[in-house]
């Protein structure tokens, strides 16, 4: 979606953002352009155009995101607090991306999903998509865990965009056919999925996270700016981590890193120049 976050000076600025667009953006910087493929659908009005422009820029994939005609992208606008915790406002009923698995070349997208090595999506996803489009893209996942692949899945529990029982049975579902959650103790105990994942990854923001039960310290942070988008780039580099090799501890670590890093700036996306150190030290260390 389109993103009007605050510019510190009492106005807006413009960016580009959305749970999984972050995380899809933050693993390309860490992985290098053409790894990561992003899947939606826009609509034909400048701002998505813009979108596909800057995510192509970024390095990322943009063969399986559909122009629609006549359609428009969602808005979102952050506004923070004193202690960097943020809130949204969302226009978004009618954003072409609700079909992305029931309308169009949904056919191609479900192929995508069975075939790829990683597969990341959110209860955000869910959340907007049909029953129909939901199951689809669960059993979709599923068949790519069977064949291998890695699935993995991050609650990102909205109340405003659908109630906990209804989140908390379509997240059992997927948990079934994912192998890493990406999830807290908070989404958990909201949901009650009934069922884990063989990696069970729990944030806790600056606390850090736990892995199946192990503590790893979270990376401090003098000042929190804006907490948007945190999660996911903890979500981005734990995957990029483990699609490198790492093992779990060490995927975490890396989470922690980007999370904080990312939560001293304003917006879901940081500008590429406040962790280019990050990437080169990521690249340094799975040559």
């Amino acid at each position: 979606m389109a993103e009007l976050s605050a510019d510190g000076a009492g106005g807006y600025r413009l960016g580009f953002g959305g749970d999984t667009l972050n995380t899809a953006l933050y693993m390309t910087r860490l992985l290098g352009p053409g790894v990561v493929g992003y899947v939606t659908r826009l609509g034909d009005d400048p701002y998505s155009a813009r979108m596909i422009a800057d995510w192509a820029a970024e390095g990322i994939d943009c063969a399986l995101v559909e122009t629609v005609q006549d359609r428009e992208c969602g808005f979102y606008a952050i506004d923070t607090d004193d202690a960097g915790e943020r809130s949204f406002t969302y226009w978004r009923g009618a954003a072409p991306a609700r079909e992305l698995f029931t309308e169009g070349d949904w056919r191609a997208r479900i192929s995508a999903v069975e075939a790829a090595e990683m597969n990341y999506y959110s209860g955000i996803t869910l959340a907007v998509l049909p029953d129909e489009g939901r199951a689809r893209l669960i059993e979709a996942a599923g068949a790519a865990k069977a064949r291998g692949g890695a699935v993995a899945v991050d609650p990102n529990f909205r109340p405003r965009l659908w109630p906990a029982e209804e989140a908390g049975a379509w997240m059992g579902r997927a948990y079934g056919a994912a192998t890493i959650a990406l999830t807290s103790d908070e989404e958990e105990a909201a949901l009650s999925p009934g069922q884990a994942c063989p990696e069970m990854v729990l944030k806790a923001g600056d606390r850090g996270a736990e892995i199946n039960g192990q503590a790893i310290v979270g990376e401090p942070v003098a000042v929190p700016v804006d907490t948007t988008g945190a999660g996911d780039a903890f979500d981005a580099a734990y995957q990029a981590a483990r699609l490198r090799g790492l093992p779990p501890v060490d995927a975490a670590r890396w989470g922690c890193r980007l999370g904080a890093r990312v939560v001293a700036h304003r917006g879901a996306i940081i500008p590429r120049a406040a962790m280019e150190d990050l990437i080169a030290e990521f690249a340094d260390a799975h040559e």
